[in-house]
């Protein structure tokens, strides 16, 4: 009882079993493989743009905060130095007083003038550290809203 197959006792391969031809199998891994490959760079390239993203839009804030940092610095030096100003013109003028009633009638004007000085510094802070924080937000707020549409 010879073949000329081979070995009649030995037991047939999986793949003759099942119909499948060995090079048929080698090319569909090979395309399975190159097809996750192809998948994996996509992915790859989306995760690394949203993360140059993300990276710009810190940069961004950081780079408005320092910013918006210095003008608010800025400004409450600019009040000190006019607050220091008038000050001392105030002393200057009290010394030209020449009664008591003058004297009172001077420093009467001085506060309101200080008050009222004072309410028009702490609004326009208010303003500023409004738009400084609203100029630090928007890069984050840009990019949340471009992702959002890439959804």
């Amino acid at each position: 009882m010879s073949e000329t197959r081979g070995d009649p006792f030995a037991m047939p391969n999986a793949q003759s079993m099942l119909g499948m031809d060995p090079s048929q199998m080698n090319e569909t891994f090979r395309s399975m493989t190159q097809k996750s490959m192809e998948q994996s760079k996509e992915a790859y390239g989306r995760m690394k743009a949203a993360a140059d993203e993300a990276t710009k839009a810190l940069e961004s804030t950081m780079e408005n905060a320092h910013q918006g940092s210095l003008q608010l610095s800025k400004r409450a030096i600019d009040a000190m130095r006019t607050n220091a100003e008038l000050g001392f013109q105030h002393l200057d003028s009290m010394m030209t007083a020449k009664t008591f009633a003058e004297m009172i009638e001077m420093q009467t004007a001085y506060v309101r003038k200080q008050v009222e000085m004072a309410t028009d510094q702490v609004k326009e802070m208010q303003t500023l550290t409004q738009a400084v924080a609203q100029d630090m937000m928007k890069p984050g707020r840009d990019a949340f809203q471009k992702a959002s549409k890439g959804n």
